[in-house]
């Protein structure tokens, strides 16, 4: 196959009805790495199939982040080791001198799924029942990009205990892809440098006309805000689509505390009433990148991530036809509800600013 297919998901139920049918039709091998995996009654289903695989000789190699996995037991985890899944709780201990708070940071965020080392799913979704009526953006790939998360996963195997030997023939593959349309950009713990931010700069500085920026959690730093100044000053329009509520009501409240900088600079903030878990950016009509990666510095420096690039037109057509539709169906925020905003509203987004600062050490 000369270059990559694919098939875009745009929420969490119609991602794990594609991501079922795919396990189900595994006779060969199962790669999965996710942030949160949750033993209720979508997290069983899943495991329910994969224990059906396990005993029909397919090889499974699940990778759950230590602290996203916490309402897995640990006997339910021995009955699968018992089975032949090879199940991890990934840990990244080399990195947790990177913040004062290490035991917490350096987690896997990725959500990579790899089936017969051949069709590959990437994106924001997670496995718990309370995510099932959530926007999101998933892909299904097949092609030579699915190569390149084959090697991302084996080196997370190994980061987490797993044996190289089992994985080393995926490792021959590279990251970057080559001669394809679509590549990945990913993340490590790494505070002087993030390639997704990178990205989100460069959107921002080569940008002609349009930039839309999309996260559930949006904090963003100095670096960031000047981008968008600088993008104001070339006329680009940016807008950015968020939840009015989201899941973690600190991190709402804590984005809240920039948007006075936002609207000055220009840019067009979009609440969205239901809880959107999509993440990534389109850059006029020629390119887009979604995946795993909040606009927020956990993100872009503590955690691992995983998000597809590409120029494809018909790939980033569709993904600007399920985000304009998510911003038509939001609400846009007006300058008398800015101003109107009461002070417990206020004091609220400035003690949750203060405890991101804090927590993250970033000001």
């Amino acid at each position: 196959m000369a270059t990559s297919n694919y098939q875009i998901y745009s929420t969490t139920k119609e991602a794990w009805t594609a991501m079922a049918t795919s396990l189900r039709a595994a006779t060969r091998s199962i790669y999965w790495e996710v942030y949160l995996f949750t033993d209720d009654e979508i997290g069983r289903e899943f495991l329910a199939i994969l224990i059906e695989k396990a005993k029909a000789g397919v090889d499974i190699k699940l990778i759950f982040d230590y602290w996203g996995s916490l309402a897995i037991s640990n006997k339910k985890i021995a009955e699968l080791r018992a089975l032949g899944i090879d199940i991890r709780l990934f840990e990244d201990k080399k990195r947790r001198h990177l913040v004062w708070w290490g035991i917490f940071s350096s987690r896997t965020h990725r959500k990579i799924l790899i089936v017969d080392e051949t069709v590959g799913f990437i994106g924001g979704v997670n496995v718990n029942h309370s995510m099932r009526d959530w926007l999101d953006i998933h892909v299904r790939l097949e092609g030579k990009v699915v190569r390149s998360l084959l090697r991302s996963f084996a080196k997370s195997y190994i980061i987490c205990g797993g044996d190289k030997n089992a994985v080393r023939h995926l490792l021959k593959y590279r990251f970057r892809v080559m001669h394809d349309e679509f590549d990945i950009i990913y993340d490590e713990p790494n505070t002087k440098g993030s390639r997704v931010r990178d990205q989100y700069l460069r959107a921002l500085y080569k940008a002609r006309e349009r930039v839309i920026l999309f996260s559930p959690y949006y904090f963003p730093d100095l670096g960031f805000l000047k981008a968008l100044w600088q993008a104001k000053k070339r006329g680009v329009r940016v807008d950015l689509l968020i939840p009015f509520r989201s899941d973690l009501r600190i991190a709402t409240a804590a984005a809240f505390t920039w948007f006075g900088i936002m609207r000055r600079a220009g840019v067009r903030i979009h609440f969205l009433n239901k809880m959107m878990h999509g993440k990534g950016l389109i850059v006029d009509d020629d390119w887009t990148m979604v995946g795993s990666s909040n606009i927020d510095q956990n993100s872009f420096f503590y955690n691992h991530e995983a998000n597809l690039l590409t120029r494809d037109p018909k790939f980033v057509k569709k993904i600007k036809e399920i985000v304009l539709e998510w911003i038509d169906d939001a609400k846009i925020l007006e300058d008398k509800q800015w101003v109107a905003r009461g002070r417990w509203r206020k004091f609220k987004e400035w003690m949750a600013l203060k405890v991101y600062q804090a927590f993250f050490g970033v000001k």
